[in-house]
């Protein structure tokens, strides 16, 4: 039931594998949108909704966290620092108001979590370019191009997550300890690994004469 790598796809053939994928597209930037209004009973009602789509999918809802831990601590601390402020007191509104963003970051993140798992890229590519095309048919542009870079972007978000879990379980195979110093040496070589990634992908791309 669990997705292995953060926003990876899951093969099962589901539903919401079925629903097209700009549809599912355009549905998370809404529910992101939404996930910002601050609202308890909103921010309530799409975790609810939330939970019943990754069950619809066969993904447990928990899975779809994995991978957001420094979200959380990066804005607990956020909310910490806005609740002092340099004050003797502890400002409940403000320590509030923070919990509610870092809600709402992680019903965003989980919702990208589980539009990966049900949707390939090659969907996601489909969809992005037909749009880009529909939408530049009556100025008679040549192909999209756009469409291409949105889908290769998002395209990276799954990789990045892929190359941090093999560098992590590279490091705990040498018995490497997980604390701040391993995460300080891990982070330049998944960025090193990532502009290699990328400029594999822009070679590839040349070559075909897919230049953006």
């Amino acid at each position: 039931m669990a997705v292995e790598t953060p926003f990876s796809y899951r093969t099962r053939r589901g539903p919401l594998h079925r629903l097209n994928a700009g549809v599912k597209l355009l549905s998370m930037f809404a529910f992101s949108a939404a996930a910002f209004f601050e609202n308890p009973l909103c921010s309530l009602s799409l975790s609810a909704a939330l939970c019943a789509a990754s069950f619809c999918a066969g993904v447990n809802p928990l899975a779809l966290l994995r991978g957001g831990r420094p979200i959380v601590m990066l804005r607990l601390f956020v909310a910490l620092g806005r609740a002092l402020d340099f004050a003797p007191s502890f400002d409940v509104g403000a320590f509030s108001s923070g919990i509610l963003f870092l809600w709402g970051m992680l019903l965003s993140f989980c919702a990208g979590a589980l539009l990966f798992a049900v949707t390939t890229m090659t969907e996601l590519r489909e969809a992005v370019c037909a749009v880009e095309a529909a939408l530049l048919r009556p100025f008679a542009a040549p192909r999209p191009r756009l469409g291409l870079a949105l889908s290769l972007m998002l395209g990276f978000i799954p990789r990045f997550f892929a190359e941090w879990e093999a560098l992590q379980n590279a490091h705990k195979a040498r018995a490497g300890k997980k604390n701040i110093a391993a995460i300080s040496r891990l982070i330049p070589l998944a960025v090193n690994r990532m502009i290699d990634t990328a400029t594999e992908t822009a070679a590839a791309l040349e070559s075909r004469g897919a230049l953006l």
